[in-house]
């Protein structure tokens, strides 16, 4: 394997848990302002529950940082449940 190759791969290695952090954040906030302007976190939820399918609900911490590069199921749930409880009262 030439030079070149073996330096991007570690590039690549290195950064992708950076980006997707980064991408996880934005994703967290669009989420938070989906549920401020649709006020659905029961139909919110559920969808991320279907999500579930095809990806993992509650990934250890490790493999969220590697390989999720959106919040987990069980973070936006917990979102949509919390924003409910927050909301009771309107």
């Amino acid at each position: 394997m030439p030079l070149f190759g073996v330096i991007l791969s570690l590039y690549f290695l290195v950064i992708t848990p950076l980006t997707n952090s980064l991408i996880r954040i934005n994703e967290n906030h669009a989420d938070a302002f989906g549920l401020e302007a649709a006020q659905e976190p029961d139909g919110f939820a559920s969808i991320a529950m279907k999500l579930s399918e095809y990806r993992k609900i509650e990934p250890t911490a490790l493999e969220e940082i590697v390989f999720f590069d959106h919040p987990s199921g069980k973070t936006r749930v917990t979102m949509a449940m919390e924003w409910k409880a927050d909301h009771l009262e309107e």
